[in-house]
């Protein structure tokens, strides 16, 4: 999937806004760190003010163009972390929010960044758990089903139990491990979820004619209505994991 990293900035602006307080878990004396997934860049340049020496890594070459124009001064580089080129040296730190849960190898993820961290490096991350924006799935999954149109979830949520274990035996020490609702405002009025949707699901929904895109996403809005509407405003149903581990 690629991003328009414009939108992201304006409508999807609560991915980085929620993520800031991640810093929280930062050292106080300045590290070099590694921005895994970092966006346009907006979480990566707050930590470099806070004094530590960061690069940013993400897929998306919009987003990485963008980080780039917003902050010439500090380094972005387009890198797949299952995949990180000879470029990539070793860290104190790997940060990461909003990104694991797309990423479906979970123990390569892990061994990837283990592999780039210094001794007792520290792993600071937040992603989607189990049950995340479950009530919008559920109901994207029932309406491509009456279509007659198969549907394999693109994410990869997960419990505190089960991460757990994933890490223990990736050679990282839980120093806290945390489940979380977050109940996350839209931007958008009456069109947020059409947005949320079309950039997080915009390649099922570019398999659909117009017809059925829009039956679907009217359907969608009329059955979530009763349960994710708030006065005038949608309000996904967002649940969230926030790890911090040190490297053995």
């Amino acid at each position: 999937m690629e991003w328009d990293a414009k939108k992201y900035n304006t409508t999807h602006d609560f991915i980085f806004k929620y993520g800031a307080g991640l810093l929280e878990l930062l050292p106080k004396e300045p590290k070099k760190v590694l921005d895994i997934g970092c966006g346009t860049g907006e979480l990566t340049n707050q930590m470099a003010e806070l004094g530590h020496v960061v690069t940013g890594i993400d897929q998306s070459v919009n987003m990485i163009n963008q980080a780039k124009e917003s902050y010439p001064d500090l380094t972005f580089l387009q890198e797949d972390i299952l995949n990180l080129s000879d470029q990539i040296g070793l860290y104190d730190i790997a940060f990461s929010n909003a990104v694991f849960h797309w990423i479906s190898d979970q123990e390569l993820l892990l061994k990837n960044i283990s592999e780039h961290l210094n001794p007792n490096g520290q792993l600071i991350c937040e992603f989607g758990a189990v049950g995340n924006v479950q009530a919008i799935r559920e109901a994207f999954g029932r309406e491509l089903r009456m279509l007659g149109v198969s549907f394999e979830e693109p994410f990869c949520f997960t419990s505190v139990e089960d991460y757990r274990v994933l890490l223990e035996k990736n050679h990282f020490e839980v120093v806290e491990i945390l489940e979380y609702e977050r109940p996350t405002p839209l931007k958008g009025g009456e069109s947020g979820l059409r947005a949320w949707m079309e950039q997080f699901y915009a390649a099922e929904l570019g398999e659909l004619t117009d017809d059925q895109k829009e039956k679907l996403l009217a359907n969608m809005e009329r059955d979530l209505k009763p349960k994710l509407w708030k006065e005038d405003h949608w309000e996904a149903d967002y649940r969230r994991l926030r790890i911090n581990a040190v490297k053995l």
